[in-house]
């Protein structure tokens, strides 16, 4: 029997936080000379625009699927779960808000589908200008549902204009916080095709 490729679905709990932007920096950071990833976008048009170096590829790797589904964690992103090749990306709000919405919905995937269902997820919590108070409320999602499913993404001004991310604009804090979150990927990846 063959598993079914694995299917990476970028959430937001609210709208404007930063889910297209993020799925197009997930796309760059999941490319490699072998392909990119096929690409499903809920805003018909609008994650294209902002991918860094465009759609343009050799190579389109039909076994690694990675779906912009926008703000809709807490209801088809909870129902897609219900796939073992799913794997969960959730974005929120690097702010009090943003951190209850996302252990909200952790928490309705650690009811319905348990500790199965959260180890495919990872939050990225996106940061606003200013210095938001928010260290131990991520230390607390971190004790509540496991060490590392949550990462925090600086604020970045790269990141927030329109068109294209300018990736070599990047501030070494986000490249290393894209490159970690793209490491916790490709390591669920791995462990759900062995």
């Amino acid at each position: 029997m063959s598993l079914s490729p694995p299917r990476i679905v970028v959430s937001s709990t609210a709208g404007g936080v930063g889910t297209t932007t993020l799925t197009a920096l997930l796309f760059d950071l999941l490319s490699t000379r072998d392909g990119v990833p096929s690409l499903a976008d809920h805003t018909s048009g609008n994650l294209g625009a902002r991918l860094p170096r465009g759609d343009d590829a050799d190579f389109i790797d039909s076994e690694l699927l990675l779906h912009d589904l926008g703000p809709h964690a807490d209801g088809e992103g909870l129902d897609l779960l219900e796939s073992p090749a799913t794997l969960a990306v959730l974005v929120t709000a690097n702010t009090p808000l943003g951190l209850l919405a996302v252990s909200g919905v952790l928490g309705a995937i650690r009811k319905r589908y348990g500790q199965a269902g959260l180890s495919r997820v990872t939050a990225l919590c996106t940061s606003t200008f200013g210095r938001p108070r928010t260290r131990s409320l991520v230390e607390a999602v971190h004790t509540t549902y496991g060490r590392g499913i949550i990462l925090v993404i600086p604020h970045d001004r790269a990141l927030s204009g329109p068109g294209r991310i300018a990736t070599h604009r990047l501030h070494r804090r986000t490249v290393a916080a894209g490159d970690l979150a793209a490491r916790r990927i490709r390591s669920l990846i791995g462990l759900y095709r062995r």
